[in-house]
């Protein structure tokens, strides 16, 4: 990667992370922990790959090796499931479950001997996220951000194939405070299944595939909306294309899809290969995981500590409703050339009380599991906005003019306010001098109270004026 490619690709992803926009994507390279030492006393510590360790005593469980070639592979990457394909080939008559068991005891063992994950630690403490994709089975990362935030504020959900439907798979929405860990490939933990090998962790992957939107609609909204950082994967070329694929509505190659940042030293060449021939948004820094997590303190703690005076005098924003008193849902319209602009708007308007903000037809915010037919949707809200742009005026013909006429129609139903018009240009909509969005049908939009966000950033007025909007419909529903 070039200097000009690397500090462009370091600027975006710390936007992205001032957003709270990124998901972290963790994989066995980053479980690396410190254990009791071989010597007595509990101070002394050994540093070591978790799941060399858990290959190790696997592997001699069932009294086997991994081939030379196996062994001197680097690191932890997906060692575990290189034992237990190796225990299946040697191992005649070993059912898949009972070795599932086996590895899950291992897995669990061996984080008893835990002293601490330096590098789970540091990353946990940055709090640069609530949204966290485990790889491994293990709760390494759990025990950090528990450490870190708060057991009370750590939400854990796994996903395993025909695992039982009541159990929940979804990830709680989103609120101040609350840390969510999701474990696709499944957990160790008792009562769940992992995957322990790769036609394993394949399964997992397409019966995801199939379930999850119905099973985990708000995961996969926040997957697919989100830009995603992998650390320490090194994921084989087919699993890192398989769940790069699952993570993004459209296809890799798209233009317009949105970004994903790689924390990798460019040890798996072809799927390297691969993403900079088919995806033209990924960066692939140059970093192992210990460089990366010390080049995201730079980016993160700075921003922090600039922005601590700030919070002093800044009024605190009210957190979501509980279930009893939900707060409102809403509809964001806008023109696709205002998607970024609409995402930092929605971010602001779930944090002002908004219970279920609808991005477009593929993307939620929140937390109930809205129809993907916009008609229902457009019905079901409690309020629309329509985002006001110089770009959505200048479009003869677009998505958003449609969802805005049947807005409209259901408005004249509604007996108080239902449509919140908000202009995201620099200058007050009522000022902006559109054309289109100021005649013909939604002329109306004009004789309403314009809200004003630039670039989507709500301006203090509009703030005021939709905390105000949510508690009035809090106080009216109860």
């Amino acid at each position: 990667m070039s200097m000009d490619r690397l500090l462009t690709s370091k600027q975006s992803l710390i936007e992205a992370l001032r957003m709270n926009g990124v998901a972290f994507v963790l994989g066995p390279d980053a479980v690396q922990i410190e254990v009791d030492g071989a010597s007595t006393g509990d101070a002394q510590t050994t540093p070591a790959s978790f799941y060399d360790l858990v290959s190790d005593e696997l592997l001699r469980t069932y009294n086997t090796t991994l081939p030379q070639s196996q062994t001197t592979i680097s690191g932890g990457s997906w060692q575990l499931h290189r034992a237990a394909a190796q225990i299946l080939t040697d191992c005649e008559g070993v059912s898949l479950e009972r070795l599932r068991r086996s590895a899950s005891s291992v897995v669990q063992a061996v984080s008893q001997r835990v002293r601490s994950a330096p590098l789970l630690a540091r990353l946990a403490a940055l709090k640069a996220s609530d949204l966290y994709i485990s790889l491994t089975p293990d709760d390494c990362l759990v025990d950090a951000l528990r450490q870190a935030h708060g057991a009370e504020n750590v939400e854990v959900t796994a996903y395993a194939p025909n695992s039982d439907s009541s159990q929940p798979v979804d990830i709680p929405p989103a609120r101040a405070g609350l840390v969510r860990v999701f474990f696709p490939l499944g957990r160790s933990a008792t009562g769940s299944r992992m995957a322990i090998h790769e036609e394993d962790a394949l399964e997992f992957l397409y019966k995801f595939q199939e379930e999850g939107v119905r099973r985990a609609p708000i995961l996969v909204g926040e997957l697919r909306r989100r830009d995603l950082l992998l650390l320490g994967c090194n994921l084989p070329d087919w699993l890192g294309r398989g769940f790069l694929r699952l993570a993004n509505e459209s296809r890799l190659s798209s233009q317009d899809k949105k970004m994903e940042f790689f924390a990798a030293d460019a040890k798996d060449a072809g799927l390297n290969a691969f993403l900079s021939r088919f995806n033209p948004n990924a960066s692939v820094f140059p970093w192992s995981p210990q460089e990366f997590i010390g080049e995201l303190e730079t980016m993160v703690i700075p921003h922090a500590q600039h922005a601590e005076p700030a919070r002093a005098t800044t009024p605190p924003i009210e957190p979501a409703r509980t279930a009893a008193q939900r707060g409102p849902t809403i509809f964001v319209s806008y023109a696709s050339e205002d998607a970024d602009a609409a995402r930092r708007l929605a971010e602001s308007l779930t944090s002002l009380g908004f219970s279920d903000v609808w991005l477009d037809k593929r993307k939620l915010i929140g937390g109930d599991d809205w129809s993907d037919n916009i008609d229902e949707a457009i019905d079901r809200c409690d309020f629309f906005m329509p985002v006001l742009s110089r770009q959505a005026d200048q479009r003869r013909e677009g998505v958003f003019w449609e969802e805005w006429r049947k807005a409209l129609t259901r408005a004249m139903r509604v007996n108080d306010a239902f449509l919140l018009p908000i202009g995201i240009d620099a200058a007050q909509p009522d000022r902006a001098g559109y054309e289109r969005i100021f005649s013909g049908f939604t002329s109306q939009f004009r004789r309403l109270h314009l809200l004003h966000a630039p670039q989507g950033a709500l301006s203090a007025d509009a703030t005021a004026a939709l905390r105000e909007r949510c508690g009035r419909f809090a106080e009216e529903a109860s």
